[in-house]
């Protein structure tokens, strides 16, 4: 019963290691795609597009996107600071206009990207040390017992 016991200790510890090995290897992965989401959040966040659906890489872009598209005059949000009507079309607005719109869309894509990469880091690198914990606890509690074993 002993020998059984003795079987079912070493299991556990083997398998409580190797759950936390997987776990690191995992959650390495989710910090190195989080640190790369902070050196480009804009790329990050939808793949460089807005809530719009327009590209925020470049202000050009951003504006040829607003000018090509039909816009109903419901749909067409009032820039902030602007004095126009809900009713203007997207290929009415100025430069100006659009411009305050690409900036708030832009800074709201980043703020949002870099939130969530913060986040991410921040728990991947939580998980990293927790499993890392558990595994050098783990590890050297099998390493006494296999010890005790052989000199019992």
């Amino acid at each position: 019963m002993d020998r059984i016991n003795n079987r079912i200790a070493q299991v556990y510890g083997y398998a409580v290691c190797f759950i936390t090995v997987v776990t690191m290897l995992i959650s390495i992965k989710s910090v190195v795609d989080a640190v790369v989401d902070l050196t480009d959040p804009i790329r990050a966040e939808g793949g460089g597009y807005g809530r719009m659906g327009r590209p925020l890489t470049s202000f050009e872009v951003y504006k040829l996107e607003a000018r090509r598209e039909p816009r109903r005059p419901d749909m067409v949000p009032t820039p902030v600071g602007a004095t126009t009507s809900s009713t203007r079309m997207a290929d009415t607005l100025t430069d100006d206009e659009l411009r305050r719109m690409y900036d708030a869309e832009r800074e709201q894509a980043i703020g949002n990207a870099k939130f969530r990469a913060t986040r991410t880091l921040i728990g991947s690198l939580l998980l990293i040390t927790l499993s890392a914990i558990l595994f050098v606890v783990h590890w050297r509690w099998l390493k006494r017992r296999d010890e005790l074993s052989v000199t019992s």
